[in-house]
């Protein structure tokens, strides 16, 4: 008979963080070579707000994809369960299996896992059937981004390759995006996904989920038969790859979109759906080094030449360049105060942010008891708007 311990007794000691207990990996080419192991940011989708498991010792989740094709792989390990806990079959694989595709993944297997993905590479090529439509190179290795009209296809062939190959990474968004959910493709046509894939192995760096809505120019344009109806383009989800980040290959790969999108023209603007901090911080770099690079920066100098006399940057002039360059209104506003501040314009910028944050918190601005108040809410805001710009453009390399 087995002696109990006093932390047996002990509900701590039988709690796990999913977030530990997940293990996320990623099997190369050369299967020889072993895996790459990098644990989830999120897994609250899958095991509730509270991202715990009880019931348990030295519990290990499994969840392993073959780099090339992702055919996913579950296994679930511990050293002790306790006598009235669910078994593992229930109460941890029933709660993950829902969110990988169904019918195509392996369990506990490992060998079957092996022979299934190993027997898919070998006509393996998702990039033949997709539209190329941007590459780039770094470090002599090669990459593309391929378009799909995912929500196109699955009206089509909801066998095809690439509905099966999205519906294995989709996960992905769950485990590193805060509050990403899947995809509803079955109700919704105008779905597109973004491949970015390294040519020379197929290996997947990184994916983006886009979609696009009818951007209404009024009555005169839309009565008018020979004009062409415009769209704006939405980024929903983008993810680099864990073992791939902090390689540059989320800039190439926002720069390749913004490229592609602006020499359509039935595009009116790019925009961005509930973008986190990290992601506001990679559009924000990348905006203005395609500002730089087109020669923005110097007309927006000649255009303030003088900045005792210009005491703001002409709201007629700015929409006229914010639809040439086809960004969002907030953000071509902020492009303009952070090159401003970059082009030492010190006073215009001053007046520039201040006017923006007293238009935009007018109300409230309104209802405290004097100027001076007003003054320093107006102040603070400026501080820390500064400072953010500030930290945005040291890591800036035009």
């Amino acid at each position: 008979m087995k002696s109990s311990n006093v932390s047996d007794f002990q509900p701590q000691s039988w709690q796990t963080s999913s977030n530990e207990a997940l293990k996320i990996s990623l099997i190369g080419k050369d299967v020889q070579a072993g895996a790459i192991q990098f644990p989830p940011t999120f897994t609250y989708p899958i095991f509730g707000d509270d991202e715990t498991i009880y019931g348990y010792k030295d519990l290990v989740i499994h969840l392993v994809f073959d780099s090339i094709t992702y055919k996913p792989f579950l296994n679930v390990k511990y050293s002790e369960k306790l006598n009235d806990a669910i078994d593992p079959q229930t109460d941890i694989i029933d709660k993950i299996t829902p969110f990988l595709p169904a019918n195509d993944y392996i369990l506990r297997d490992e060998l079957q896992w092996v022979d299934s993905f190993h027997s898919e590479r070998e006509s393996f090529n998702l990039m033949l059937l997709c539209e190329k439509i941007d590459e780039y190179k770094k470090e002599d290795k090669s990459y593309g981004i391929y378009r799909v009209p995912i929500g196109e296809l699955i009206q089509k062939d909801k066998d095809s390759p690439l509905i099966k190959f999205w519906l294995r990474i989709q996960i992905f968004t769950l485990l590193y995006i805060e509050a990403a959910t899947y995809l509803n493709l079955e109700d919704e046509p105008r779905w597109v996904i973004y491949l970015l894939f390294n040519e020379e192995d197929q290996t997947l760096i990184g994916f983006v989920t886009t979609y696009s809505y009818w951007d209404y120019q009024g009555h005169e344009s839309f009565d008018n038969k020979a004009t062409k109806l415009k769209f704006n383009e939405k980024i929903s989800q983008f993810l680099i790859m864990p073992p791939y980040q902090e390689l540059g290959h989320g800039s190439s790969l926002y720069q390749s979109l913004y490229s592609y999108w602006f020499k359509q023209d039935t595009v009116s603007c790019i925009t961005v759906e509930d973008p986190n901090e990290q992601f506001d911080d990679l559009r924000d770099r990348n905006d203005l080094k395609i500002l730089s690079s087109t020669g923005f920066f110097e007309e927006l100098k000649k255009k303030c030449m003088d900045e005792q006399e210009v005491k703001f940057v002409s709201d007629e002039w700015i929409e006229l360049k914010r639809q040439e360059y086809k960004f969002e209104k907030r953000q071509f506003n902020r492009l303009i105060e952070m090159i401003l501040l970059i082009e030492k314009k010190n006073m215009l910028f001053i007046r520039q942010v201040k006017r923006r944050i007293w238009l935009k918190n007018y109300d409230s601005l309104c209802e405290l008891e004097d100027s001076e108040q007003q003054y320093k809410a107006i102040n603070d805001s400026y501080l820390l708007v500064k400072e953010d710009y500030e930290r945005i453009i040291q890591a800036c390399k035009f």
